[in-house]
């Protein structure tokens, strides 16, 4: 069994790989990738390698917080990765000047995180399955939507999460990991096993794939807050009839995704959210041993 050193160094390299593999999968509508910058003007490629170098300090010492924890109530491991959280935004800000490129991930990210190294500390296992792990995540979250959204309603000055689930009641990522990532869980993850079988993908059209499958049933609410309801309606809309199609086995799907990005970037639609939600899919496949 290794040490809490050792396996926190194990856990971090595996998340800042899967946030590496994200933005390098391309194309990807709206999104930064390898061949553009989608619906940002204030960050590129290289911009996302700077910050995904940044965040490794953060994870590592989400894992140690999850390996270290020992009390019976585990939402409190929240409170304990509080700090690493706010550590590695500033890290990421420092390397971006001020760009936000991460702030999503590195919340979604330093749960999983915290959950790996507390299952890693109970049962020693390097690698775990998708559910396991999820479930850890649900316990850790428990009641978070209500925690962080009560009293809403009476409040004047609201952040865009609290706006929209005022307006909408869309609980957004709150709502996702307190869910154990359910999105991800019945989208992602059986294309990650059905694809451990055949290997009918590059890794970067098995990427591209997900986040399609993905984009047509998140609630991604960063398309509403740039776009508004409309926009999340098309992209959901589009992102299912290109599935339906075929997904990445239609000849011209590439033509089909940088059609997509033209039509994104006029609307000014970015599925930032849904991104973060394909870098949590990867992370559980290289836990899962699907991806290397």
């Amino acid at each position: 069994m290794k040490t809490k050193e050792e396996y926190a160094h194990f856990i971090a390299s595996l998340a800042q790989r899967a946030i590496l593999y994200e933005v390098s999968t391309t194309p990807k509508p709206g999104l930064v990738d390898r061949w553009n910058t989608g619906a940002h003007n204030d960050m590129d490629f290289f911009t996302f390698m700077a910050s995904s170098s940044a965040l490794y300090k953060g994870l590592y010492d989400c894992v140690s917080e999850g390996y270290s924890f020992t009390g019976d109530d585990e939402t409190k491991l929240l409170s304990k990765i509080r700090e690493p959280g706010i550590h590695c935004e500033k890290s990421m800000f420092q390397a971006t000047s001020g760009v936000n490129t991460h702030k999503g991930i590195i919340f979604s990210m330093g749960i999983l995180c915290a959950a790996v190294g507390k299952l890693y500390k109970q049962n020693g296992l390097n690698y775990m399955m998708a559910e396991m792990i999820l479930n850890e995540v649900k316990n850790i979250c428990k009641g978070l939507t209500e925690r962080d959204l009560k009293g809403v309603a009476k409040k004047e000055k609201l952040t865009h999460g609290e706006s929209i689930y005022k307006k909408y009641g869309y609980k957004g990522i709150r709502g996702e990991v307190e869910s154990g990532f359910n999105t991800v869980l019945t989208n992602a993850v059986p294309v990650l096993r059905m694809w451990k079988e055949n290997k009918n993908f590059s890794l970067n059209n098995l990427f591209l794939q997900i986040l399609l499958k993905l984009m047509s049933e998140s609630q991604d609410t960063n398309v509403i807050i740039r776009g508004g309801v409309e926009n999340y309606s098309y992209i959901k809309a589009i992102s299912k009839e290109f599935i339906k199609s075929g997904g990445m086995n239609q000849p011209d799907a590439v033509v089909k995704l940088n059609n997509m990005n033209l039509e994104f970037v006029k609307r000014n639609i970015s599925p930032g959210g849904t991104a973060d939600l394909l870098a949590v899919a990867i992370f559980l496949g290289i836990m899962e041993g699907i991806i290397k």
